[in-house]
């Protein structure tokens, strides 16, 4: 029901284009939007779907096979002979295989193979399961990009509210100034430096403007949605710490776990090609009638069907050395696979170290651009203070005030950084 809950709102917001309002976007919607919309995760289910299918066919092999056959013969000849029997008697022979019709029922059923059937289909298996992994990587990925999408989105807006609260700031000071300078208090010079700061003001939200739209259409793009789309987001910074484990491991990953699944596929695989030189047991069943060929006048089969049983036994004996080299080359093939999860493994262990590493600094960065913020904010307004008074230029205020901005901006910023940093930390885990 849930994720009905959420195709329905996806399509009401796609239908609608988000026109007459913005519906507001929290993260967990986000999240399944882009997974219900995402092209590989559509290729990782017809992946999944295709194994499973290849695992059915390998698990049919150890059901017996029924198969008919059927055979119709037309000539307009007919052998006669005559045979001489003990120096004594001629007796004549005539063949008619004129008309001649065959149908045939056979039942196969393999009774020993070496153990080919049963290694085939636990491949298949294990083919299956590698499907099933490389789906759950797909979708760590398509979370993490969405994860990042949305966060830049929210800093985006933050930064815009920040750049649209300075230039509303420096417009109020350019009045103050600009009334001063009207009344004589005040030189032009002091009002130009004012005005160059209110210029940088409007660029600096026109760039925050091109953020907003371009972070909105990049979101639009990973969830579904049409690039143009108004969208609205629900999620704020907060200041919640996920709990890092000292002794987390990477074996819960998807992708270790592929690695772990090609060693057991090259095991079974070793099995399959030494089946192939083993001993093979099978038996095949056939009922069959035919009718129409004839000797002298009568049917040679009469005319009743028939049964017969064949017990088929194949045992190799000498084929120089290939099977034990086939083998060995699958042999060699598995010792690889184990490699590359020891180095790969090693590489994981790595990049979770470094996920840890880069969320502690992220905590770090957030709580120290916090502090820095504050003290930008009663610089600033001790600044005024002395400006108001006579103390200080206007260029030393400007200055605090670019300071504020500036703290403010490193602040989001590193807030939006945390919150990428746990999805890194839980996807390096494998706890996404």
């Amino acid at each position: 029901m849930k994720r009905l809950r959420y195709i329905v709102i996806a399509l009401l917001l796609f239908i609608s284009g988000m026109a007459s309002a913005q519906q507001p976007l929290t993260l967990e919607l986000c999240r399944q939007m882009a997974l219900e919309n995402n092209k590989r995760i559509a290729i990782a289910n017809r992946d999944k779907e295709r194994a499973d299918l290849i695992s059915g066919t390998a698990r049919t092999n150890f059901l017996p096979r029924l198969s008919a056959e059927g055979l119709a013969s037309f000539a307009n000849s007919e052998t006669k002979t005559s045979m001489n029997v003990a120096d004594m008697f001629d007796v004549d022979l005539d063949i008619d295989f004129n008309k001649v019709y065959m149908a045939n029922l056979n039942l196969e059923q393999p009774i020993y193979m070496g153990g080919k059937i049963t290694s085939g289909y636990k491949m298949s298996r294990v083919g299956s399961d590698i499907a099933e992994l490389n789906k759950a990587l797909t979708e760590d990925e398509v979370l993490l990009e969405t994860d990042n999408a949305y966060w830049i989105c929210v800093q985006a807006r933050e930064l815009q509210q920040s750049a649209l609260q300075y230039k509303e700031t420096v417009e109020d000071f350019y009045r103050v100034v600009k009334n001063a300078c009207d009344a004589g208090m005040k030189s032009q010079n002091d009002l130009m430096k004012v005005q160059v700061q209110l210029n940088q003001a409007d660029l600096q939200l026109h760039r925050a403007e091109n953020g907003v739209r371009l972070s909105r259409m990049n979101l639009c793009n990973i969830i579904g949605l049409d690039l143009q789309s108004e969208i609205s987001l629900s999620e704020t910074f907060t200041e919640n710490h996920i709990e890092i484990n000292p002794n987390a491991t990477v074996f819960s990953r998807p992708e270790y776990a592929m690695l772990d699944k090609q060693i057991e596929l090259k095991k079974y695989e070793k099995q399959y090609v030494r089946s192939d030189f083993l001993p093979q047991i099978g038996v095949v069943g056939s009922y069959g009638y035919v009718h129409g060929a004839k000797f002298n006048g009568d049917q040679i089969f009469g005319n009743k069907p028939s049964f017969s049983a064949m017990l088929s036994v194949s045992i190799p004996i000498f084929h120089w050395g290939e099977g034990t080299k086939r083998v060995r080359a699958v042999e060699r093939e598995m010792q690889m696979a184990q490699l590359q999860r020891d180095d790969l493994g090693q590489k994981m262990e790595l990049e979770l170290q470094q996920a840890i590493n880069s969320y502690n600094e992220a905590v770090l960065e957030v709580r120290l651009t916090q502090n820095a913020l504050e003290q930008s904010e009663e610089n600033l307004r001790v600044s005024r203070d002395n400006y108001d008074v006579g103390m200080e230029t206007i260029s030393d205020y400007l200055e605090a005030q670019t300071i504020r901005r500036n703290a403010q901006a490193e602040h989001i910023t590193a807030k939006t950084k945390l919150e990428i940093r746990k999805t890194e930390y839980l996807k390096a885990s494998g706890n996404l």
